[in-house]
């Protein structure tokens, strides 16, 4: 399971988020890539069954997610960050070591 997982942001692209638990809304499927297609059927993967279809997560990959906050509710502000730089994905900045 991806979509619904709360995990740590690692990465310094997003200011103040660093540290931070964010909860995983969605998968921006080759959303690192300058020819990405946010109009495309396949972009936005927000069930665990799309993403399984679209092939996981990849290090092209952005992720709709939301900081949490302390009482466990997530922010109406969402973020893009990189999945290579949240925790649950950090495997894949180095895909040899798989």
């Amino acid at each position: 399971m991806v979509i619904g997982t709360d995990t740590i942001y690692l990465g310094n692209e997003i200011p103040g988020l660093q540290g931070q638990k964010v909860r995983i809304f969605a998968v921006l499927h080759g959303g690192t890539r300058p020819d990405a297609d946010p109009d495309a059927d396949d972009y936005y993967a927000d069930t665990d069954e799309k993403l399984a279809r679209l092939g996981g997560v990849t290090a092209e990959d952005r992720i709709d997610a939301a900081p949490i906050r302390p009482d466990g509710t997530t922010s109406f502000v969402h973020v893009d960050p990189r999945a290579i730089d949240l925790e649950c994905f950090a495997h894949l900045r180095n895909p040899s070591a798989q």
